[in-house]
């Protein structure tokens, strides 16, 4: 009798394991499917997406051109003047011409000035946000375009940026 009621506790198990992996199986499929047409959707191929989309071309191939400037630290302001939190940021500058790197390079010192003067005047909260960045890169833009005249820079990247 014992072997009995296990071979039925058995054989009641079954169909419920059975229907368990076949639910499982439709989910994977199901997801699977949503998932690649999502990524479909956010990624057309080349020839959905020539017809009239106007963005900029990106050329994989050519990197961007960039100018690097001096990793900067420097004291950020408080309240009541400086306080004791620093600054570390390394930075690089785009520019879209290669003939302007000579004037970049001429004008280094004067916009090393400018770096360490608008980083300086800058508080934990002004960089404590993404918004907060942006706006010193915008910042940035426009200090060291206007000290070379010209509109030379046009972004600025932080390969490092580190607030202690």
């Amino acid at each position: 009798m014992p072997e009995a009621d296990a071979s039925e506790k058995k054989s009641s198990k079954r169909p419920v394991v059975l229907i368990g992996i076949a639910v499982i199986l439709v989910l994977l499929v199901g997801g699977g499917f949503v998932g690649w047409t999502l990524l479909q959707s956010t990624n057309p191929d080349k020839s959905a997406s020539s017809g009239g989309e106007s963005g900029p071309a990106v050329n994989p191939d050519v990197a961007p051109l960039t100018y690097t400037l001096d990793t900067y630290i420097v004291n950020l302001m408080g309240n009541s003047g400086m306080s004791n939190r620093y600054l570390k940021v390394g930075v690089l500058l785009g520019v879209s011409d290669p003939a302007s790197i000579p004037v970049v390079e001429k004008y280094k010192p004067l916009l090393d000035d400018a770096a360490l003067i608008l980083l300086s005047s800058k508080t934990y909260n002004d960089l404590a946000t993404v918004e907060g960045k942006i706006v010193l890169k915008q910042e940035f833009i426009s200090r060291l375009n206007q000290i070379l005249g010209v509109d030379v820079i046009d972004k600025i990247y932080f390969s490092e940026f580190v607030v202690q």
